[in-house]
């Protein structure tokens, strides 16, 4: 299996284990923060990648897809120390995302 591909899995994967521990948090599951916690590995992992191997014109937007998942681990931060505010770091990636989802690399 070439790289990218690999790579690919692993992201999708890791967006489908961050979005069962969101749910699981919401539901209050202990189980919930670990699950979105292995999640964000491979999330934030590809997504650094992304920005040190990118084209040079496609580093703004890959730095904008780093400070999402920035984000997103501010967001695991508070669900680890139990804050309500977690909310608030997932809708700020949730709208870095929808903004580079509409620009083209």
């Amino acid at each position: 299996m070439e790289l990218n591909k690999l790579l690919s899995t692993l992201y999708y994967i890791g967006m489908v284990m961050l979005l069962i521990g969101i749910v699981l948090h919401i539901a209050e599951s202990s189980a919930g923060f670990y699950l979105y916690a292995t999640g964000l590995l491979p999330v934030f992992g590809v997504r650094v990648y992304n920005l040190i191997i990118g084209r040079p014109e496609s580093k703004r937007k890959h730095g904008i897809f780093v400070i999402s998942a920035i984000m997103l681990v501010l967001a695991g931060v508070a669900m680890f120390t139990g804050r309500s505010y977690w909310v608030l770091f997932l809708a700020i990636s949730a709208v870095l995302d929808f903004y580079i989802s509409f620009r083209r690399f």
